[in-house]
């Protein structure tokens, strides 16, 4: 059978150690993937955690397929007709080991997400064990140069760096209708995405108003004034619709990020952004030409920052136009095209 590509249709299965119902750039870039394969003609489909436990790595919360029986699906999953198998984070202490041993008759494909400190400490200390496990991989990729960077001692060989990507239809469909001085923060409240720095910054410009989506510790809250509205955590497909009525967006994260696809979903969306100058961002913002970028740490420069945009419209517009241009780079079909360019390399003709 052939696929809409004109190539050889092939059956892909994916391996996700995440719990796919809860937010998380690795499960949306999974889906939008196999969204995309399975658009034209590829049969794509997705292992993922039915029984997830919740872990702390590094102070980011995570939801693992770590349950036993999570891993007698696994095995079942993997006994299905297919060409190739392609397991997101397989040094991850989950399912992606597991399926890594798997007695696998197809090419296996990994991909390395994390850019955190501790996944670089844990593949340090552990790199005589995860650099034999990777050796039964055929193919290597990084989700940037930053996961790389990190994945430096697990790996013998050079990685594919291929992006990560999004189904950016619903952002790129959005009818902006700012309400004026509105900032919006998209994320978890974790010590590394800079809630805290944020509400600081917040303090110094009294004309704005701060809308958070996303779970807010308890000690965060106190931090805030009455010109702040807590969403709490909402569905990825309403994120939409609260992107129109932003002035602009804030992602003032300290580091721990390989590229930041929330931030890819708000340029499509034509929301202009403050952000802080960390390597993912810049790789997002197109080196930061779509967005205004600000150090790391220093509520100072991002209020400083996040003033210029309030009060200049015309600065908007310009980031806005070239957000849309930079988040194109990372729309699930032009990045499927770039694995199925690796996947056709790897399964016989």
């Amino acid at each position: 059978m052939t696929g809409r590509t004109g190539l050889e249709a092939v059956r892909i299965q994916h391996v996700l150690p995440y719990d796919p119902r809860q937010p998380g750039g690795v499960q949306t870039h999974t889906y939008a993937l196999s969204r995309a394969l399975s658009d034209v003609g590829h049969d794509s489909t997705i292992f993922a955690p039915s029984r997830p436990l919740r872990v702390s790595l590094g102070g980011t919360r995570a939801d693992l397929a770590l349950h036993p029986l999570d891993a007698l699906a696994l095995r079942r999953f993997l006994r299905l007709p297919h060409d190739l198998l392609h397991i997101q984070e397989p040094l991850l202490p989950a399912v992606g080991p597991l399926a890594l041993l798997h007695p696998s008759p197809v090419p296996t494909v990994v991909t390395l997400h994390s850019a955190e400190v501790v996944a670089h400490r844990f593949y340090r200390w552990t790199a005589p064990l995860t650099r034999r496990l990777m050796r039964r991989a055929d193919a290597l990729i990084c989700a940037s140069p930053i996961s790389h960077q990190t994945a430096v001692p697990a790996i013998s060989y050079e990685p594919r760096i291929i992006y990560p990507c999004l189904d950016l239809a619903a952002f790129s469909a959005v009818t902006r209708n700012p309400e004026p001085n509105t900032i919006l923060f998209v994320g978890r409240d974790e010590p590394r995405k800079g809630l805290t720095l944020l509400l600081r910054a917040i303090r110094q410009l009294p004309q704005a108003k701060l809308v958070i989506a996303g779970p807010v510790r308890h000690s965060t809250r106190q931090l805030a004034d009455g010109r702040t509205t807590f969403l709490g955590p909402i569905p990825h497909e309403e994120i939409p619709l609260l992107m129109k009525s932003a002035t602009c967006a804030a992602f003032p994260a300290s580091g721990g990020e390989a590229l930041g696809l929330v931030l890819i979903e708000s340029m499509a969306a034509g929301v202009p952004l403050v952000a802080s100058d960390i390597p993912g961002y810049r790789i997002a913002t197109n080196n930061g030409d779509a967005a205004l970028l600000s150090p790391p740490n220093d509520p100072d420069a991002l209020a400083q920052n996040l003033l210029r945009l309030l009060d200049d419209a015309q600065l908007r517009e310009r980031l806005a136009n070239r957000g849309r241009e930079a988040a194109n780079r990372f729309d699930s079909h032009v990045i499927a095209r770039q694995h199925l360019d690796l996947y056709q390399s790897l399964v016989p003709a």
